[in-house]
């Protein structure tokens, strides 16, 4: 039988509770795994270039820079990361930059929450039933909200 694989995270937020509060809640997650931590733009794009994360939960404003920039240069690298856009701005200019630039997923942090769990649910047993290609949305699951 197969080794289950899990589904690495890595979680970009300028917020210190913000990521421990994602890391804790997400972590709990059967399947999950904490890949690293980011808090600013930098870091976001040195961590995702070593670690590769299945999942990227990026904020969009980021003290060294915008987690839009770090979108772009993940789809630019042309990495399979799946991303999702976590922010306290949901404005729509925002969410069609975001989805026209690569984004998978774009959630705003006040009241998306059980959405973002549930679409990391959604893709760890797409990663372990292998029935998502790479890049493509696990069944059932909304693209852009």
């Amino acid at each position: 039988m197969k080794k289950a694989l899990p589904l690495q995270l890595l979680i970009v937020d300028d917020s210190e509770l913000m990521c421990t509060r994602l890391s804790q809640m997400l972590g709990e997650i059967e399947g999950t795994e904490i890949a690293g931590i980011a808090h600013n733009a930098r870091d976001a794009w040195l961590s995702i270039k070593k670690t590769k994360p299945d999942l990227t939960i990026l904020d969009i404003c980021l003290p060294d820079g915008s987690g839009v920039d770090v979108l772009k240069q993940i789809r630019t690298a042309g990495l399979s990361t799946k991303v999702v856009i976590y922010t306290h701005y949901p404005y729509p200019q925002y969410q069609k930059r975001c989805l026209a630039l690569g984004a998978d997923y774009f959630f705003d942090k006040y009241s998306d929450y059980e959405k973002l769990l549930a679409v990391v649910g959604e893709l760890v047993k797409a990663k372990n039933a292998g029935s998502a290609p790479p890049g493509a949305a696990p069944p059932g699951a909304a693209q852009i909200r």
